[in-house]
């Protein structure tokens, strides 16, 4: 019951938090018609994500994920709800779009830090990969659904009233966390935290298991390089479906099997446990994510396009369920909240990073180049990373991810002579 009312509070908080994005979105774009502000709301939205991750750990880990949980729900309905109003008394202004992407920025991290910390306090350790199925196959659907709802009501009943409903809908949210159950019954109440330490020094604990953990470093050094590649294709996704047929209709396709992919994993493993989960099987997904983007380049038949789409939506799915529970397997409970944040915050980074690189790049590079460049790294990255695993990593396989993965982007920026 604890994952049920868990799964349905994060649908109601992330269809909340999708419609809220495209209800802005549109509202930049129709009424405001700003670029510049379009720029600078997403460039604070990610700024305040990657900062408060990198901070919010220990706070959670002190409080509790819970209380963050139903915190972020209730600020998130009253900023939107005051947003609301704004809106309808026409004084919304730049500075407030800032602000209010600056605070959902920082309330984000916050939310999805709790939310990987809280899970191990909801199942037995043996079904945690499968609460991690149940909530990485939520996560999928509200990002399908999110934006179609958002299109109907902006249409519908106006973007004043959207947000009010966006409001109820975290309202909602906070019942269902209300009534979870996280005193963790199954496990040990252990806590290695000295309750006189300083945020500071909690802080920095986390940064020392970290260090000292190194299969953990390595993984999310490969996480971010990886990353770079898996989301530049999001931004190469458009070109490709043009290069294809000038009709919308395909980049709809393109999405679909990749969404669709990705929801039969979740699928396949919220009912099926995985009770081990080794680096070595996190890497090897990696590399076949990694080569299903490289083989974009080698065709133009679109149903083959969307075959390997799909592929890769099966493997994005997979490591989804996977590196969670690695996580929780392998990071005392009480320093999750730490670890989770510093991940989280890593990982989103490569998003900006890659949304930059492809986006800048594709101007200047032929399309199938790209979709082989943005293989290419992942493919050299997970094979070091493979390596490094199998050596226990030696300090200068380290230099060898880094080293080898720097040269992978030097050829993405300067060697359109090698095709």
């Amino acid at each position: 019951m604890n994952a049920t009312k868990f799964c349905i509070a994060t649908f109601l908080s992330n269809l909340g938090d999708i419609i809220y994005s495209v209800v802005i979105a549109w509202y930049i774009a129709d009424v405001l018609q700003s670029g510049f502000l379009m720029g600078a709301v997403l460039f604070s939205l990610g700024l305040s994500r990657f900062i408060a991750g990198l901070l919010c750990g220990p706070v959670i880990d002190r409080i509790g994920a819970k209380l963050f949980l139903w915190l972020s729900d209730i600020i998130r309905a009253i900023i939107v709800l005051v947003l609301a109003i704004l809106l309808w008394d026409h004084t919304v202004s730049f500075v407030i779009l800032i602000m209010v992407s600056v605070l959902f920025g920082a309330i984000d991290a916050f939310y999805w830090s709790a939310s990987e910390s809280i899970k191990p306090r909801l199942v037995a350790t043996e079904y945690l990969s499968r609460l991690n199925s149940q909530y990485f196959t939520v996560v999928r659907t509200t990002i399908i659904l999110g934006p179609l709802i958002a299109a109907w009501m902006v249409e519908s009943i106006s973007i004043e009233r959207s947000l009010i409903a966006m409001s109820i809908l975290y309202v909602f949210s906070t019942f269902f966390i209300l009534f979870i159950d996280s005193k963790n019954s199954h496990l040990e109440n252990m806590n290695d935290n000295n309750d006189n330490t300083s945020y500071f020094s909690d802080l920095r604990l986390g940064f020392s298991f970290l260090n000292r953990q190194k299969m953990i470093f390595y993984l999310v050094i490969t996480m971010f390089f990886v990353n770079i590649g898996a989301n530049g294709v999001n931004v190469l996704f458009p070109f490709l479906a043009k290069n294809v047929s000038d009709d919308a209709k395909y980049l709809g396709y393109i999405y679909s099997s990749m969404s669709m992919g990705s929801l039969l994993t979740g699928l396949i493993f919220s009912v099926k446990s995985i009770h081990k989960v080794e680096l070595k099987i996190i890497y090897l997904s990696f590399l076949l994510q990694a080569t299903g983007i490289a083989a974009l380049c080698f065709t133009q038949h679109f149903l083959i396009i969307l075959i390997f789409v799909f592929v890769i939506g099966l493997i994005t799915g997979f490591i989804g369920v996977l590196i969670p529970t690695f996580v929780q397997h392998s990071v005392p409970i009480h320093l999750l909240g730490r670890v989770n944040s510093i991940m989280m915050a890593i990982s989103m980074l490569s998003t900006p990073v890659a949304q930059f690189i492809f986006g800048v790049s594709v101007d200047y590079f032929n399309i199938k180049h790209l979709f082989f460049i943005a293989g290419a790294l992942g493919i050299v990255t997970s094979l070091c990373s493979l390596l490094i695993n199998e050596r226990k990593g030696a300090p200068r396989e380290t230099v060898m991810v880094l080293t080898v993965s720097a040269a992978v982007i030097f050829a993405f920026r300067h060697g359109a002579s090698l095709f």
